[in-house]
């Protein structure tokens, strides 16, 4: 069969660098605050919004990129990432406006080194004695990796419609006054008459189950037709509607789902009020509902495994219970009063401390007893300007989340001791306690093994040893 023929016009563009860069993302905005915040308009966006282009080392250095014309050689040749972002490919002086896109593309690239899964938000609430070390769900799970179900169907009062990520519809519980107000005046009551139809063949439905739950009551078998919304009379329309504002959980059951919004936080009812109504709203199942869902897929590209559950085979030690640990550099000490907490920069990443881990308690007197502490990580309570390239420690990524902006919330955990030594080469110097003797009362001779605990970690159960 002869190859389609294609128009020289057309085989141009599509071979075009210059038409396949897709228009920019919004950039996205700051948190809200009635602080003052400063803010940089160098600094490194939370997300990339334009696509990153590379070239050939040949090409490179003839300052070829596959635009509309040639890059100056003096910016683009002395990089050691050819990484470039096109953010204006022809403007009004007629130049190419372009800028480094290193940061997000490197930023990738150690995430994936890492190997951190990307998981779903926890909605749990932890106190502060509590070391969160066990991954989430992973996002690519069959039941939540999922834009829209075929069949939607309804478990315990909650439509399974919730545990998509993708809607149609704004989340309202992040949104502002000024932005609800907008989108009441120009997105709902254009929708007036399209709901009323929708409400006439939800009320058609309603009047089919009746109709078949009193033919089996009944005991007639012949099947009845469905009824259909042309059938409903304006008077059942109304009765319909006027039960539906009565039951105001299945007001906003339809609305919903009319227009595909994702479900809201679970509101904090009271004993007196849960007295009151008799039973308690429906409880998303949807793991989206208290920190909104995302606006692009929950991996948001960086990580596409399931699970970081693989063994590290150390040439020397063989298979190790713990990961390789990752340097970490302290970019914010704690503050003086305690109010606000360290941070970490973890592969471009920034990362808070996480809270109960010991590891990084500033001060003794936190620790509980029976908790051995060990030194102090330098720069969490102090800036030390005199140590060159910064404080750094080691830490153990555990996973991460998507929140509804594209930022990354990593969650992380001090690292093994042992696993440290292991990784610097320093085994030699790792002290392991020796068994302790100890006479038992019935005169026999038994040794305590403390199972190689650690200062600042749990003892574990095992003895003490490098691998598994």
């Amino acid at each position: 069969m002869a190859a389609r023929s294609m128009a020289p016009g057309a085989a141009l563009l599509r071979a075009s660098r210059l038409f396949s860069v897709p228009p920019p993302l919004v950039k996205p905005i700051g948190d809200l605050s009635t602080t003052v915040t400063a803010v940089s308009n160098t600094a490194t966006l939370p997300h990339p919004i334009h696509m990153t282009i590379t070239t050939p080392q040949s090409s490179q250095n003839q300052g070829d990129w596959g635009l509309k014309r040639s890059l100056p050689l003096r910016s683009t040749t002395k990089s050691s990432t050819p990484l470039i972002r096109v953010e204006a490919m022809d403007t009004f002086e007629h130049i190419t406006e372009y800028a480094s896109a290193a940061d997000h593309t490197l930023s990738l690239e150690k995430w994936q080194e890492m190997g951190i899964p990307i998981t779903v938000p926890q909605n749990r609430k932890t106190n502060n004695r509590t070391v969160q070390r066990g991954n989430g769900k992973s996002v690519f799970e069959d039941d939540i990796d999922a834009t829209h179900h075929t069949q939607p169907t309804t478990k315990g009062g909650v439509e399974l419609q919730d545990v998509k990520w993708k809607f149609e519809g704004p989340w309202l519980a992040g949104m502002t006054d000024g932005e609800f107000s907008d989108y009441i005046s120009k997105e709902i009551r254009r929708r007036r008459i399209p709901f009323q139809k929708y409400l006439k063949a939800e009320c058609a439905k309603e009047m089919s189950k009746k109709q078949r739950m009193d033919n089996a009551e009944t005991g007639v078998e012949e099947a009845t037709p469905e009824v259909q919304a042309n059938d409903i009379s304006d008077e059942q329309f109304r009765e319909y509607v006027l039960d539906l504002r009565q039951d105001r959980t299945q007001l906003f059951l339809k609305i919903r789902a009319f227009l595909d919004m994702p479900p809201s936080p679970a509101p904090q009812i009271d004993v007196e009020s849960l007295l009151f109504l008799g039973k308690d709203g429906p409880t998303s199942t949807s793991p989206y509902a208290e920190t909104g869902p995302p606006s692009t897929h929950p991996s948001a590209g960086l990580y596409y495994s399931r699970s970081n559950a693989k063994l590290f085979n150390h040439p020397k030690f063989g298979p190790q219970k713990f990961q390789p640990p990752v340097e970490a550099r302290v970019i914010k000490p704690q503050s003086a009063l305690g109010s606000f907490g360290s941070l970490l920069g973890v592969g471009g990443f920034v990362a808070d401390i996480p809270a109960g881990d010991y590891g990084f308690k500033v001060k003794a007197a936190n620790v509980p007893a029976g908790i051995i502490q060990e030194p102090l990580t330098g720069g969490i309570a102090n800036i030390e300007p005199d140590k060159i390239g910064g404080s750094k420690t080691y830490i153990q990524p555990q996973s991460a989340t998507i929140d509804t902006k594209g930022r990354v919330v990593l969650k992380v955990s001090s690292a093994e001791e042992q696993a440290v030594y292991v990784k610097l080469g320093k085994t030699d110097q790792l002290k392991i306690p020796e068994p302790v003797k100890k006479i038992s009362p019935g005169g026999a001779t038994k040794f305590l093994d403390f199972g190689g605990r650690v200062a600042g970690k749990r003892p574990s159960t095992g003895p003490s040893r490098y691998g598994l």
